[in-house]
Formats: C-alpha cells, structure tokens, sequence
C-alpha cells in the first residue's frame, strides 16, 4: 500500500480485512495511526488496497440531497448534541431487534477511550449521545457488522463520512439491512494528545477525570462542555467550562489539531458518503427566521435543531422506517451549509499546528498550555483594544459559530 499521511484517513479497513495480521495501525510521532505493514507476514493478496475508499472517492449516488430542519420525537434533547435525530432513530432500530454502532467515550483503565461500540441494549444507548471530538478508534467493528448483516440483522452504523466510507469499502457491496449516518465533522485531534490534556488537568486540580462532554446543554444549545471527576478521597464532583477555558476544546475549534489528511477531505463537500448526514443546524435565526417564528414550541433553539440532510434511498427508508415522528421542516444544501462550512470545503490549516504539534511532541501538554494561556493573553488584549472603539464607527459583525477564527 502507499500509504502517506495526506491519502489515509485511519478508518482502519485495511487492518480489519487484512487476512494474515499484516497490518497494524499504528501511531506517527504526533500520536495519529496509520497502517503499518509487517513484510513478513503479507501474503499480497491485494485486500487492504481494495477495500481503501479514501484513495478511489465515489459519488454516493444521483440522488439530489434532501435537506431540513429537524427535530427528534420522544427522545430527551438535553443528553443530545442537537436535535436528537440520531437517538430518536437508534432507538427505534433497537425497538425493532437491531443493532446500532457508534462512538463512546469508555472510561477503561482509568483513561476515557473514544471508540466504537456495539450496542443492543437501550440502557447502552447512551453512551453514544453526545459529541466526542477525538478520532474514534473503529476496532474489529466492520467486521462484527459484516457478521450482524450476513444474519440479518438490521444494523444502524454512524460515524465520520471517512468512517462510512471505509465500512463500505470493507464490505464491498450493498446491503439491504445497513443504514448508515454520518456526522458533519471538521477534523480530529488523536486520542493520545486527548489524553495528554486530560493528564495535565489530573495533575494540575489533583482528580482523577471520570467523564468528558464537549456538548453539555444545560446552559441551553451552545458549545459549553463539562468534566466529571473524583477526588483523592473518593468525592465526586463536576465543573462546568466555555471553549476558551478548555486549550483542547478551543485549539479544537480553531482547527489546530487535525490528522494532516482532514485540512484536504474529500467528503468535506456534498459527496456524502452516510444514507443520512447529521449535525447542527447553526445560526438557524438568520438562515430560516420564519420557522423559528412560525414553530416556536417544536423549534427551540435553547434546546437544539438538527441539519439533516438525506442522501440516498436507503436513507429515505431509514427515516420512514425509525424516524417516526421526526418533525421536518424544508431546508436546502445552501442554506445548511452557510454556517456548516465543512459540507462545502475542509477546515483550513493554519500556522499554529505545526507549532502546537511540535511542542506537544518535544516537551509535552504542559507546554503547549503554556502557549495557548500566552496566545489567549494576546487575544484578550486585542479585544479590550477593539472594545474601545466607538459604537458608531463598529460594524456590526455577527460572530459565526466553528468559523476557526481565533476572534470568536
């Protein structure tokens, strides 16, 4: 395989497929895993390059995306991210004897580890609500849904489009009983620098971290996150945090910490690869005023609304089929992904990545904490500077959520 770190996307397809243990995804100098290819044991049969979708991108199909405002039907929205069209579904999917897989944040050898889970029972179904802005680890996961497939199991998949893209290329046809939904993702830190800034936070406060939501709405729909932890003597207690108080969450944002091929995906465009895509519906009160005015008790934006955008038949059918009471209102690609940007175009790479990088791997997360408190230093000047300006020389300027700017 000729594998270089702007053509994979660590989906991990290769390596599940790969019939003699070959290959191995394993961890670059900045933490990010790629396959790795043990000379001895390949025996050339060609499998991991034909089940690689990311170096051979195919359309998804002719049919024209359809596009809403959406709102989930009997699930809670405060444990959902937005508006809760994934676990209304999933839940349904269980309801009726399927299976539903997804990425978790376990809490395992006292480390939380992104990965993905199957899941049969509804009392798992939480632990995969929520955000989690960590690269996933896919495990054996196309290959036990290859398995619940061939005994006809219906099988609900979501995951990254690069994630969807490479369970389809693993299983090399079309399959009835798989529905699959993709999230609207702008690029992934790797789990090794996450766990670097949840160590730097144990020693700093003296707790150990039990949980972390990127996505905590208790403070209505917003990027607030929150931290559950334990204390030495066994206490448990709970901090609430913005994005800027949080170096991970914030350099997130900025799009500082991706894997190198994120800054030019290919699905970070409307070549969808998820029967549906999935995400928030940013900015809704510019983008459709009339259905917040019009639909006030079923669109609350204290409690989140949905993008979601069907992308083929099979998706049409999952909705008819698990989405039952999903409430839709029409939208457009256009107008979705005017405050979505990664449906049209990658997150940009900026300069600081390679500064972030390079100090986390020649002198740890305690260093680049240092380097983020200077440069939120240097901001916050700059803002009382332009604080000062008069009113009537001020342009009014309306901040755009996830525009990676270091102003917002």
């Amino acid at each position: 395989m000729n594998i270089t770190e702007q053509n994979c996307c660590g989906c991990g397809a290769c390596a599940q497929v790969c019939p003699s243990g070959a290959l191995m995804m394993e961890k670059n100098k900045y933490g990010f895993v790629y396959p790795i290819l043990t000379q001895g044991k390949c025996i050339s049969c060609g499998l991991c390059e034909k089940v690689c979708s990311y170096n051979k991108i195919e359309k998804h199909g002719d049919k024209i995306p359809s596009v809403y405002a959406a709102v989930g039907a009997n699930v809670d929205l405060a444990e959902s991210a937005s508006g809760g069209i994934f676990s209304a579904i999933a839940k349904n999917v269980l309801h009726n004897g399927g299976v539903v897989y997804g990425c978790s944040l376990v809490y395992e050898n006292d480390r939380l580890w992104p990965k993905h889970i199957r899941v049969t029972d509804m009392e798992d179904l939480k632990l995969l609500k929520g955000s989690k802005y960590v690269q996933s680890d896919t495990g054996n996961s196309f290959a036990k849904t290859k398995q619940d497939l061939i005994y006809g199991k219906q099988v609900l998949y979501s995951g990254t489009p690069c994630q969807i893209a490479g369970l389809k290329g693993y299983l090399g046809k079309e399959h009835e009983n798989l529905y699959t939904i993709e999230i609207i993702c702008h690029g992934v830190p790797n789990v090794d620098f996450f766990h670097s800034y949840i160590s730097y936070i144990e020693e700093i406060h003296d707790i150990k971290v039990t949980d972390f939501r990127f996505r905590d709405k208790r403070e209505g729909w917003k990027l607030h996150g929150s931290i559950s932890y334990m204390k030495k003597d066994a206490t448990e207690g709970e901090s609430h945090f913005e994005p800027e108080e949080s170096s991970y969450y914030q350099m997130f944002l900025n799009s500082y910490t991706y894997r190198e091929n994120c800054y030019s995906c290919p699905y970070a465009s409307d070549n969808r690869q998820g029967d549906i895509t999935i995400g928030d519906f940013w900015c809704i009160d510019l983008v459709h005023p009339e259905l917040l005015a019009s639909f006030p008790e079923e669109l609350d934006e204290k409690k989140g609304i949905s993008c979601l955008i069907i992308n083929s038949e099979q998706g049409e059918r999952l909705i008819n089929q698990y989405g039952n009471g999903t409430k839709r209102w029409d939208s457009s690609y256009e107008q979705a992904a005017k405050y979505n940007a990664q449906l049209t175009h990658p997150s940009e790479m900026k300069p600081e990545r390679e500064i972030v990088l390079n100090l986390y791997r020649s002198s740890g997360y305690a260093e680049v904490e240092k380097w983020y408190q200077n440069r939120l230093k240097k901001i916050g000047n700059r803002r009382k500077l332009v604080s000062m300006v008069p009113k009537s020389v001020k342009k009014l300027v309306r901040p755009i959520i996830y525009s990676g700017s270091d102003e917002k």
